[in-house]
């Protein structure tokens, strides 16, 4: 994968990510909502993870950190599903102390809309 196909890629699953937390928070924190939000950070980990090397040394500390925020938010989510048998309606929520590291984001959007 080329760095400009990576940016594309990585922006379009970050513009889908917001739209379903937008939805998660509006629908009430539901698990349907949940799980689209799930599949998004998802394949933005997954996306981070094996195309990080892409990135010039300046931007590696903000994909570390959304890996890591990726990484920590996946175990607690996966935690809380473990639980029991949840209902598309039931609410999900879960605290986390690793907040999404917006700023690492829009760095990377910047950089991506300078190529």
């Amino acid at each position: 994968m080329k760095m400009l196909e990576f940016f594309e890629s990585l922006i379009t699953i970050f513009n889908k990510s917001t739209l379903a937390y937008h939805q998660y928070l509006d629908a009430g924190k539901t698990f349907h909502h949940a799980q689209q939000l799930k599949l998004y950070n998802s394949n933005a980990l997954k996306l981070l993870i094996e195309n990080q090397q892409l990135l010039p040394e300046e931007l590696q500390k903000d994909a570390q950190s959304l890996i890591t925020h990726y990484t920590e938010w996946s175990q607690k989510w996966e935690n809380l599903a473990a639980e029991k048998e949840h209902q598309p309606d039931d609410v999900f929520v879960f605290a986390n102390d690793v907040t999404f590291p917006r700023q690492a984001a829009q760095n990377l959007e910047a950089a991506y809309q300078k190529l």
